[in-house]
């Protein structure tokens, strides 16, 4: 059975071993996903997929131990405006660098974040971070490299990055898969409500969709939860587990995450957690280029 990180006592923390102990932290926003769905589902999701992982890695590799952080509410995105609780990219990534830091100290090599939001500046904050630990640990630490895998970003399809290179942005939100989810962990206010809720609708147009995001009005969901199942719900949380261990596993046994575990969105630069540093940085230089040939031409 998976370990609560705040329920264990530093002497049984020490009892663990460093090589076979994995550490899972589950992040995401809180945000509106309708009326029929609580505002940490993605949270919740977040903290399901890494219970998930850790009992397999617990049933399929004999003598490794899982690890569950304490849910994190930390999205820089959210898929609604009207009634969200996000966080800066910086503050994400430096939380997940520090924590795992902190725990490298003790000797721990493993770690894994599993996101319930797949936005593109999501989970490059989450990849951000793996590369800065990732890096830090090839100095290695008592002999042993250490690794932070970013596991959700594994989850994203060709579409996903089509559709939500910019801005997320998926097909449904709080719609039948969520609601599915929702009502397998029993996490739903009032499981009553579901069979009369009414499908809506996405906006065809991307300009539209893009425009009302722009301007806050994106809220509620899109989807149709009357057609979701607690069976349909445990079937998702499944086939991501059946995409996304394999992968882990391979990366506890030696192979490169980097290769496994990257969902691209990194290739726009603005989706990068560094964006803003390295836009202010940037226009503090080409300001002082300015002053200086001003002075220079003054002269």
């Amino acid at each position: 059975m998976p370990s609560e990180f705040t329920r264990l006592s530093s002497e049984q923390l020490k009892a663990l071993s460093p090589e076979q102990t994995v550490f899972f932290f589950g992040v995401g926003p809180l945000e509106d996903h309708g009326p029929h769905l609580p505002l940490g589902m993605d949270l919740l999701e977040a903290h399901q997929l890494c219970f998930s992982a850790a009992e397999r890695l617990e049933r399929e590799m004999p003598g490794w131990t899982g690890v569950l952080m304490p849910p994190s509410p930390l999205g820089i995105e959210s898929n609604t405006q009207n009634l969200s609780i996000t966080v800066r990219p910086h503050v994400l990534r430096d939380w997940l660098v520090d924590a795992c830091r902190s725990l490298k100290k003790a000797g721990f090599r493993h770690f894994v974040c599993f996101s319930g939001h797949l936005g593109p500046k999501q989970l490059t904050a989450i990849e951000d971070a793996a590369k800065i630990f990732n890096r830090e640990s090839r100095f290695r630490f008592r002999g042993k490299r250490a690794e932070l895998v970013s596991a959700s970003s594994s989850a994203v399809t060709t579409r996903d990055l089509k559709d939500s290179l910019f801005w997320p942005d998926p097909l449904e939100h709080g719609g039948s898969r969520d609601t599915s989810i929702a009502l397998w962990m029993k996490h739903v206010p009032d499981p009553s409500m579901i069979p009369s809720m009414v499908a809506q609708r996405r906006d065809d147009s991307m300009v539209s969709r893009g425009l009302r995001r722009l301007y806050g009005h994106v809220k509620g969901y899109w989807g149709d939860p009357s057609q979701a199942s607690p069976e349909q719900g445990q079937k998702a949380i499944s086939e991501t587990m059946d995409n996304v261990f394999p992968k882990l596993r391979a990366v506890w046994e030696g192979a490169n995450p980097n290769a496994l575990f990257r969902s691209w969105y990194s290739i726009l630069f603005y989706n990068k957690s560094f964006f803003k540093s390295w836009l202010l940085a940037f226009l503090t230089l080409m300001m002082m280029l300015a002053w200086y040939a001003i002075s220079f031409h003054g002269a």
